[in-house]
């Protein structure tokens, strides 16, 4: 054996153990404790020895830190860990507070000041909506108003054109059934002119119909709700009236005109301070009498139609203005 280790007999079982002897390097540092296994025979490394081993030399904590953490200047002192150590254990721990239990009372009220929140702002909200649909009911009333106002204009002015068209229609039958030699012609043709004279009622409707497609007849009272819709749909009657006496004014009396009279007497009835044409008419046979006769009556009658749809309309007008000034404290202008 070398002078480098050395042998030892254990006095149990007689048997030698070798142990490489760990040197210190020239920096300090010991030989890991694997050298010293590697360098152990097989037969010794295979069962591991329950024989203390003497002479080991313990490991100082210069070795583990240089081993492990580094060099030695990276912790100054032991002294600083120690520091470390006793202020982490004397911070202060902080602990969630301990909630009180609510009683039953206390939900019942705190539910009741939600409650009582929720509607005060559902209240809150309606009297805001209130205020704004009543303003909004004030705009369209107003309008409303102007437009019942022009219509009542209209209706009194197509009475007194059909007052005078029923005039002259009745003075043109009375002479339609004298003799032909005292009929006078100058008057006939003045009177007859009158019969193929048209004055259409137009309603103004912009507002009721701006009303109803938005939704805002809501914003007024039931009452005068049904006020404006009777009106809207005698409105929609006195329009018919107008249109059937039209039509029957345009397919029926202007052809019938044309063949039977000098049209350019007709447009000095109008336009001129004389009749400076010709009277006549080209067939003043008793069939063509009567048939002109029939068609001043039937005109006359469709007259009268339309003056009582004009009394109903203006029934009704009357009434929707009330209402409106009573509600709205409307005022003519």
């Amino acid at each position: 054996m070398s002078g480098d280790s050395k042998e030892r007999k254990n006095p149990k079982d007689g048997k030698s153990e070798s142990r490489e002897v760990v040197k210190k390097s020239e920096v300090g540092g010991l030989k890991s404790e694997d050298q010293t296994v590697e360098e152990r025979p097989k037969s010794e490394t295979s069962k591991p020895s329950l024989t203390p081993i003497k002479n080991k030399q313990p490991l100082k904590i210069e070795h583990f830190q240089k081993e492990s953490f580094g060099p030695m200047s990276e912790i100054k002192n032991k002294s600083e860990i120690v520091n470390l150590k006793s202020q982490i254990e004397k911070m202060e721990v902080h602990h969630h507070p301990e909630i009180e239990k609510k009683g039953f009372k206390e939900y019942i009220l705190e539910g009741l000041m939600i409650f009582l929140a929720v509607m005060m702002g559902f209240i809150a909200e309606n009297i805001r909506e209130g205020i704004s649909e009543h303003k909004r009911a004030s705009e369209f009333a107003r309008s409303y108003f102007e437009d019942v106002k022009k219509d009542t204009a209209a209706l009194y002015a197509a009475q007194r054109f059909s007052n005078h068209k029923i005039a002259a229609l009745d003075s043109a039958l009375v002479m339609l059934h004298y003799p032909a030699a005292k009929q006078n012609d100058t008057l006939l043709y003045r009177r007859l002119s009158t019969t193929s004279n048209t004055m259409p009622f137009e309603p103004s409707a912009g507002t009721y119909e701006q009303i109803k497609s938005s939704g805002s007849l809501r914003y007024f009272d039931q009452k005068l709700v049904n006020l404006m819709n009777g009106y809207d749909v005698q409105v929609k009657k006195t329009v018919k009236r107008e249109d059937i006496d039209l039509k029957f004014i345009l397919e029926q009396v202007m052809p019938f005109g044309i063949k039977s009279f000098n049209t350019e007497v007709v447009y000095d009835v109008y336009f001129s301070p004389k009749i400076s044409h010709e009277l006549y008419f080209s067939d003043k046979s008793q069939a063509t009498i009567r048939q002109l006769i029939n068609y001043t009556v039937i005109v006359k009658i469709e007259r009268m139609r339309a003056q009582a749809e004009y009394k109903k309309q203006l029934k009704l007008a009357g009434d929707v203005l009330t209402e409106l000034k009573k509600e709205y404290n409307l005022e003519d202008e």
